[in-house]
């Protein structure tokens, strides 16, 4: 699959080697195995794709609430560790434009993320306490805002999503992963290719975080 092939209302999942990753994956981890779900798969964090004037954003709840960032000045389609799930069947042509207004909404009222929602999970997980209530669209963490993104297409398939894991993303009925990237086989090639002598290049290539 490449970039090209992406479509406006697929869902992006990922995670990095960086430890509030790291410990995201873990805690889903520990509550994926509470619930019996499969845990070979887990990914931190989760966002929807939007095209935009030819330029893919990606729409979901960053550090200073739901925002949409460019795909490429974040992330590497080579060597970062993602997936990528769509509906079944495909979302037509009207219902993209319904969630890229959606996402915009989502932007525009949004004022911060929901960091208390972190301890949630933690007391939720390993202490077996539910903190969980029903937040304002302007406090929301990833998994929900793109829970609420599927939601606004089909609410008739969602309750609420106030308390959204990533097995709720990654086991919807109405969503198949249809893509998931492998850095490790990247590094590889790039690994034997730096063996190989070749001409400096005279420009930077900048790399994404």
């Amino acid at each position: 699959m490449k970039k090209d092939d992406v479509k406006t209302g697929d869902t992006f999942l990922v995670k990095s080697d960086k430890f509030l990753s790291r410990t995201i994956c873990k805690v889903m981890k520990h509550w994926g195995k509470m619930k019996g779900y499969d845990t070979s798969i887990i990914y931190s964090h989760a966002a929807r794709f939007i095209w935009i004037d030819d330029v893919l954003y990606l729409f979901g709840s960053v550090i200073n609430g739901y925002n949409p960032i460019e795909f490429d000045d974040n992330y590497n389609w080579n060597t970062s560790d993602f997936a990528i799930m769509r509906h079944k069947p495909p979302i037509t042509f009207d219902e993209e434009k319904k969630t890229r207004k959606f996402c915009l909404h989502l932007d525009s009222v949004s004022i911060t993320y929901q960091y208390w929602n972190f301890v949630q999970w933690l007391t939720l997980v390993y202490l077996k306490i539910n903190l969980f209530t029903k937040d304002s669209e302007k406090f929301c963490y990833c998994y929900e805002s793109e829970r609420l993104a599927r939601k606004d297409l089909y609410p008739q398939n969602y309750g609420d999503v106030n308390r959204t894991d990533i097995f709720d993303l990654l086991f919807d009925k109405d969503y198949e992963l249809i893509y998931r990237s492998n850095p490790s086989a990247s590094l590889i090639s790039k690994s034997k290719a730096s063996l190989t002598p070749q001409q400096k290049s005279k420009t930077k290539k900048r790399l994404a975080p």
